[in-house]
């Protein structure tokens, strides 16, 4: 064996035993900076270059950027953008072969950036990071032409460092990808545990839409509801908006970007929003990125608004991916409203007279003494009134009980209608009503008593007997002049009511 062939195959061993350690130091990272900042180094070790830099594909602008890199310049890393079949690396990125240059000075292609402090004259060798599918990024490494020119023999390694980085790449993206979906496992598993131990609608939006923004990396996320009309959408919560922007934003449904998910009920996600019409100009200014995904809220097929999430720093363009995950909180979202809808709903009518729609006395009761400890803490007066239907009974056996319940229902319009919005107006039981009325005296009761009584004494409600008006008898009480306990303020009222009944 000759001394050359022995060095050959000694230098073949020894990169062999490099790529084999630099394998092996490969997969115990756990992040894209860490992996290139290992083949990085490696790299320029192992070939004896000067400046070596690795370049990834942005898939938001579609360029190579450097992400790593040994001595190259900071002006360097910052300006080199390339996009496909640009310069001598995205050449490499669009053909998806090395490049050996013996010397840049004579290479068209050679981009001439930085030369202060980095000679022309230089070999060069340029190799993808690629698989049989795909061209993830570029290695590029360079030495002074006085350090010797690159052989052959350094472009095949380096071409084989370049295709076990992108397997490399492939398993450390894998894994992020995994971990993120067990982070929003966990978060959305958390979520559920909230939505099924409380109805607190809030506590559970806070909660999803910071879920939101820990699982997708976003900058900021907002859940929006409908109004009542149905018309513009308002931030319930919200995280990374200031809160003095979030109380004032208003969107009409079809305008801008979640009002046209509101509008058309389905998912828009926005690569460039620089580039989509639906986006206003002056919102447009607001970020400094051009990724949008916005989703709609939906419970049993109605729309409850919609969930946003954008990013203000990051490069990273949304995804499908993000978009499954924004639906899957979406859903918990919708069933969190719907569970409050309903548990408001039962508290409603627990407290609500179902003929009437009046408040029951439950609800009578638990506010008398609501209203009863206020005015002793403000030294105010608080009167009751007490209404009792003459013979109601009346009209019950002559008509029916349906004529007596529409009676009813017309009397508690009626008394409604006729109070102000402070003062409270239940179906106290059977023909009888009871009005709370705070920060008002005897006096002034027994007026409005009045008004109401001449009111209701020319309405006509029972339609068999045209002529036939309702009249009303009243009592009323005051605190603190007649009672300070609730349930003798009631009997005061009651017994008041009696004598009004045995006075005609």
């Amino acid at each position: 064996m000759t001394k050359e062939l022995e060095a050959i195959i000694q230098r073949k061993d020894a990169h062999l035993s490099a790529l084999t350690q630099m394998s092996v130091a490969m997969n115990s990272k756990r992040s894209t900076a860490e992996l290139m900042d290992l083949v990085s180094k490696q790299t320029r070790d192992l070939v004896g270059a000067d400046r070596v830099s690795i370049m990834l594909v942005d898939p938001l602008s579609e360029q190579l950027s450097i992400v790593s890199s040994t001595g190259v310049d900071e002006d360097v890393i910052q300006t080199m953008h390339l996009k496909k079949g640009e310069g001598i690396a995205g050449k490499v990125w669009a053909e998806g072969k090395p490049l050996l240059i013996p010397d840049t000075s004579k290479s068209p292609d050679y981009l001439k950036i930085s030369q202060k402090r980095q000679p022309l004259a230089a070999s060069l060798i340029s190799v993808p990071i690629n698989d049989s599918i795909d061209t993830f990024g570029v290695i590029n490494v360079q030495r002074p032409l006085e350090s010797g020119i690159f052989e052959e023999e350094e472009l095949n390694l380096l071409t084989l460092i370049g295709i076990q980085t992108a397997g490399t790449l492939l398993n450390v993206r894998l894994v992020s990808d995994l971990q993120d979906q067990i982070r929003s496992i966990r978060s959305a598993q958390e979520i559920g545990n909230v939505i099924v131990s409380t109805f607190d609608v809030d506590t559970v939006l806070r909660l999803i839409v910071r879920g939101i923004r820990d699982v997708t990396g976003a900058d900021a996320c907002s859940i929006m509801l409908l109004d009542e009309e149905g018309e513009y959408l308002f931030i319930r919560a919200s995280e990374g908006i200031p809160e003095d922007i979030a109380k004032t934003v208003r969107i009409r449904k079809g305008e801008n970007i979640a009002g046209w998910v509101a509008q058309e009920g389905r998912p828009l996600l926005i690569s460039n929003i620089e580039e989509d019409d639906r986006f206003e100009c002056t919102a447009k200014g607001r970020y400094s990125t051009n990724s949008v995904l916005s989703v709609p809220l939906k419970a049993k097929g109605r729309l409850l608004g919609v969930i946003n999430v954008n990013r203000l720093v990051s490069t990273r363009p949304f995804n499908s991916n993000d978009e499954n995950l924004l639906m899957i909180f979406s859903n918990q979202a919708a069933i969190a409203l719907e569970n409050a809808r309903l548990y408001n709903e039962l508290q409603r009518l627990a407290i609500t007279d179902g003929l009437t729609g009046l408040a029951n006395h439950r609800a009578f009761q638990d506010q008398l003494k609501v209203e009863l400890a206020r005015a002793s803490r403000f030294f105010q007066e608080v009167s009751l009134l007490i209404i009792d239907i003459d013979h109601f009974k009346s009209i019950n056996d002559s008509f029916g009980h349906q004529r007596g319940d529409h009676v009813l229902r017309c009397v508690g319009q009626a008394l409604q209608r006729l109070v102000r919005k402070m003062d409270m107006v239940a179906r106290y039981g059977g023909e009888e009503f009871a009005i709370i009325m705070p920060q008002t005296d005897k006096s002034e009761a027994i007026r409005i008593a009045d008004r109401i009584r001449k009111s209701v004494e020319k309405e006509r409600w029972v339609e068999e007997d045209p002529t036939r008006a309702i009249t009303l008898s009243m009592g009323v009480s005051e605190y603190p002049k007649d009672a300070h306990d609730p349930a003798i303020l009631v009997e005061l009222a009651d017994l008041a009511l009696y004598q009004s009944k045995q006075n005609g």
